[in-house]
């Protein structure tokens, strides 16, 4: 299925459905891997908001997947799905974005704001998809000051995003001034605290507009930076404000980018229209591949990986782009959308729009693409998984009372320490790997992972995305470091199409992995189609 010079044979042993799922009784091919850590060449800090999050008024996303209604029978915290909030919280999600997205352009803040049955009932014009005889109305129960408590109670920081399409700049300032005023400063503050909240809510980052070249204005790159102009130029700085302007479709054949060449090369010449993020789409995207999502082969499993192992050529693409106008870097990216995205007919329920199956394969791509991430950390403020539940690659899946955490989730526990930790430079030494694909063969890393370290604890993660062979690899420093002690943990399982449901939600789910620390190396065997986490102390 697979070609690749192999090193050394070995045989895996195992039982259960997680760490046992992938152990085979029979001997199979191993390659060695040689892993370089230079812990005396220590990169910038991985931002946490790199492991963020999106939530949009789409489908099931928030009416059942977030919001069940303070009188459920489900378990909720002020109407939300306790569940969720629980779950959020024990990754440490460190932001939300909200409201869009698409539904973003159409929204105005007000209908979200004051008692729930005075709310205006209006409509979704991105609910097109909504099976015969339903109707796309946004009912407005889930508004600005519940999206305000989810937040406080995962301890997430919120990411607006503002109206562009058909909003005003007065709108948008107005909107600022709500959430971040002092009462007794302006009119719109004391409104906020006599809808229940005194305090403001002191929102850093503001989102300027969303898809701007498609659902968010059909504009130019050009057209757009007017209008950025216009929304920013006076802003209430109330709180320090981070600022994001709308970038590219990056999963475009041609990397979309005209775009970002021509929005920056529009802004040239202001002084005060500062753009702080710039926002980068990167699906992985396969809604026009008739592979089935829940139901696939090698060759399709490959296809995925391939296309998300190219969101490091899109970023350094892009970011060239931008260092042509900004030499010093003052401008990050902000990839707030990103995961894979399939054609529609598997959904959990025909009114959940752009809800999937969510397999080891998302999984995989998953780590595959926090590992660029982290590889990345100078260039990247922010990244929001798109999305965190019921919507393309979702962490969790909901249906009234059912509910499940999806293997992706597992993903961004396994990556927690990564949080804010340091950078470490790393080299993997292995052959590429020629693999089956939709359109013949290729060759893909066989071994990709980043690491990171906070004081003396220092985390690495790897991912073999091999769908027949393990990898031993062998890890030693650079500079003379020693770990004093370590443990592994893995996530993978014998059937590359695994996946958790309402009915087994415990399918794929995380296991531990032995270390063996030798010297000044240590050895790990990373299984199959599998994500691997190893946490070191250095002595």
């Amino acid at each position: 299925m697979q070609r690749r010079t192999f090193l050394k044979s070995a045989t895996y042993t195992g039982v259960g459905t997680g760490l046992g799922a992938w152990a085979a009784s029979r001997r199979t091919l191993a390659a060695d891997a040689e892993i370089e850590l230079a812990i005396d060449k220590l990169g910038p800090v991985i931002n946490p908001h790199i492991y963020g999050h999106f939530i949009e008024h789409l489908g099931g996303v928030i009416y059942d997947g977030i919001w069940v209604g303070r009188n459920s029978r489900i378990p909720n915290v002020d109407g939300m799905r306790k569940q969720f909030i629980d779950d959020m919280k024990r990754i440490g999600a460190p932001n939300l974005r909200w409201p869009g997205g698409c539904f973003a352009d159409g929204y105005h803040w007000r209908d979200g704001i004051g008692p729930a049955a005075k709310r205006p009932r209006t409509y979704n014009y991105w609910e097109r998809q909504m099976p015969p005889g339903t109707h796309a109305t946004e009912t407005n129960h889930f508004g600005v000051h519940e999206f305000m408590r989810l937040c406080r109670l995962i301890g997430a920081e919120p990411y607006l995003a503002a109206n562009v399409g058909s909003g005003t700049p007065r709108e948008f300032q107005d909107w600022v001034s709500y959430c971040n005023a002092p009462v007794g400063t302006v009119s719109l503050a004391d409104e906020r605290a006599a809808n229940g909240y005194k305090e403001p809510f002191r929102v850093k980052y503001w989102g300027v507009g969303n898809e701007s070249w498609g659902c968010g204005g059909d504009m130019k790159p050009g057209e757009y930076a007017i209008e950025y102009r216009k929304f920013v130029t006076q802003f209430p700085f109330y709180v320090t404000p981070y600022l994001v302007a709308t970038g590219p479709r990056g999963h475009s054949r041609d990397m979309d980018l005209a775009w970002t060449d021509g929005f920056f090369a529009g802004m040239q010449g202001g002084h005060r229209s500062p753009v702080h993020g710039f926002s980068l789409h990167f699906y992985t995207d396969f809604r026009n591949n008739k592979m089935r999502v829940a139901d696939f082969k090698a060759p399709d499993w490959y296809a995925v990986l391939r296309e998300g192992l190219r969101t490091e050529q899109v970023i350094n693409e892009h970011w060239k782009i931008m260092g042509k106008y900004d030499p010093q870097h003052r401008t990050k990216l902000v990839i707030d959308e990103w995961g894979v995205w399939y054609q529609p007919g598997e959904e959990i329920t025909p009114g959940y729009i752009l809800s999937q199956p969510v397999t080891l394969r998302d999984a995989l791509h998953t780590a595959i693409t926090f590992d660029i991430f982290n590889r990345h950390a100078d260039k990247i403020e922010m990244a929001n998984v798109a999305q965190t539940v019921n919507c393309i690659h979702s962490l969790f899946l909901a249906l009234e009372d059912k509910y499940t955490r999806t293997p992706p989730y597992y993903v961004f526990e396994m990556y927690r320490p990564h949080l804010g930790a340091r950078s470490v430079p790393l080299q993997i030494r292995l052959d590429a790997l020629t693999v089956p694909v939709q359109e013949g063969t290729a060759k893909i890393a066989g071994l990709t992972g980043s690491a990171s370290l906070r004081e003396k604890r220092l985390t690495v993660t790897l991912t073999n995305a091999s769908v027949d062979s393990p990898i031993t690899a062998r890890i030693r420093f650079a500079g003379g470091a020693r770990a004093s002690e370590g443990r592994g943990t893995v996530l993978t399982h014998s059937d590359m199409r695994a996946r958790n449901t309402f009915q087994n939600p415990n399918e794929v789910r995380l296991a531990s992995l032995p270390v063996k620390i030798s010297g000044e190396t240590l050895a790990v065997e990373i299984p199959k189609q599998a994500v691997a986490a190893i946490e070191l102390q250095l002595a």
